[in-house]
């Protein structure tokens, strides 16, 4: 190759260890799971689409298992709740992230979830129902990315305790205002 009179020779990219390509997959992995949550917590039932496999089987909590992207989604309670204005607002705090298995073509992870629910209520005050959650997942790597192609929901407690302030998902700030807006 030429550039500026001079002459280069053209290298081609050296393949990626397999330590730093399972540290990219770790990371590739981790990013998906968040943008599950993310999806959960926005009501966007676009965003968690993009987390899962068309074939993805899935068992959530003591529910019937889904086979496929369409029954998965159309089986979710956290936007029918959105929805039907039964939960305020959602946030999903994702803790321990797990390996259990990552190779090439597969993984299997635990991830450990607290999720925080706040319910629309006719008394005076709010209800915010808390819970710990796990999701024990198997991904499939899918070109460059990775999704879950099996998951497993459980729900390990629950409390319900009083809201002190909710806002409504509808007037969650989702990005963050330009520097003119302060």
């Amino acid at each position: 190759v030429r550039r500026n009179g001079r002459r280069y020779s053209v290298l081609t990219m050296p393949t990626i260890k397999p330590d730093l390509q399972a540290l990219l997959d770790r990371a590739a992995i981790h990013d998906t799971q968040t943008r599950y949550f993310q999806g959960i917590d926005r009501g966007s039932p676009e965003q968690v689409r993009t987390c899962f496999t068309d074939d993805v089987q899935c068992s959530y909590d003591g529910k019937p298992a889904t086979r496929g992207i369409a029954e998965l989604m159309d089986s979710f309670w956290a936007f029918k709740s959105q929805k039907s204005g039964d939960w305020k607002i959602t946030t999903h705090f994702m803790g321990n992230l797990t390996y259990n298995a990552l190779d090439r073509a597969s993984a299997e992870t635990e991830t450990n979830a607290i999720a925080f629910l706040v319910l629309t209520t006719e008394g005076p005050q709010e209800q915010v129902t808390m819970r710990s959650l796990r999701y024990l997942d198997r991904w499939r790597r899918v070109g460059d990315g990775w999704l879950i192609c099996e998951r497993q929901h459980t729900l390990d407690w629950s409390c319900l305790v009083p809201a002190a302030f909710a806002s409504a998902t509808a007037k969650r700030i989702n990005t963050r205002p330009s520097r003119t807006d302060w």
